[in-house]
């Protein structure tokens, strides 16, 4: 079952429980921020807008520690208030310009929702706007993180819609939380794509940087932090 902080959220950060009264500056007690400065300054932000099989793509941060750690406290130790961490600095702006959107969550286990008391991508949706579509589905329990990158391929076989009527002639953002080899959002999108839709784009919280460089993405991105991600991949 999930936690639930008995602590305030406007008080407090919801990552450290440090007060954001004493941790954060003048800018962020009025900018209605529900993390402190210290761990807003800890995530790897890389805003990479480029192109992936056709899509507008965007990705936020680097997967590093602190990005690991958190969505482990989030998935793995059911911490269900994380989930307004993750798109906290983002939201006001996502929020504006997917307005008309539906969104689409990449799938996970439904047993480890279960356990969970909540499905991940969906509660993180679900900050931006409530017009969230949780169709796509794993036909098996599969963990990608279990497999080596070239067996993720597999990930094709195990993923299925339900209700795909809803997506004819809607923009969709697709969103995951990890992006690695990108089989995931490619079996996505080749569901999606048979319903018809307007529009599509796509949403991933963080990446390992080796894959920026094996999906080619590095080669092509188009950012306002364009030279921060390439000092990151050759620095950190």
């Amino acid at each position: 079952m999930y936690q639930n902080h008995s602590i305030s959220q406007q008080d407090v950060c919801l990552i450290c429980l440090s007060s954001i009264s004493k941790t954060s500056s003048f800018h962020q007690l009025f900018s209605h921020h529900c993390i402190c400065s210290s761990c807003l300054s800890l995530f790897k932000r890389i805003d990479i807008e480029t192109n992936f099989q056709g899509y507008p793509l965007r990705i936020l941060y680097a997967y590093n520690d602190f990005f690991r750690t958190l969505l482990f406290r989030y998935k793995g130790q059911y911490d269900y208030a994380l989930k307004d961490a993750f798109l906290d600095m983002y939201k006001r702006e996502l929020q504006r310009r997917y307005k008309d959107y539906l969104i689409v969550v990449a799938p996970s286990a439904s047993k480890a929702n279960d356990v969970r008391g909540f499905a991940p991508n969906q509660a993180i949706a679900m900050t931006i706007h409530s017009h969230v579509f949780n169709g796509l589905y794993k036909k098996v329990d599969y963990k990608q993180s279990d497999q080596s990158y070239t067996q993720r391929a597999g990930i094709r076989d195990v993923i299925g819609l339900r209700g795909g009527l809803f997506l004819e002639n809607r923009k969709i953002l697709l969103l995951d939380d990890v992006m690695t080899s990108g089989e995931t959002i490619k079996t996505c999108l080749k569901l999606i794509e048979k319903e018809k839709p307007q529009k599509i784009e796509i949403l991933i919280l963080a990446i390992k940087e080796k894959y920026l460089v094996n999906l080619g993405i590095i080669k092509q991105a188009r950012s306002k932090e364009y030279i921060k991600c390439f000092c990151f991949l050759l620095y950190v």
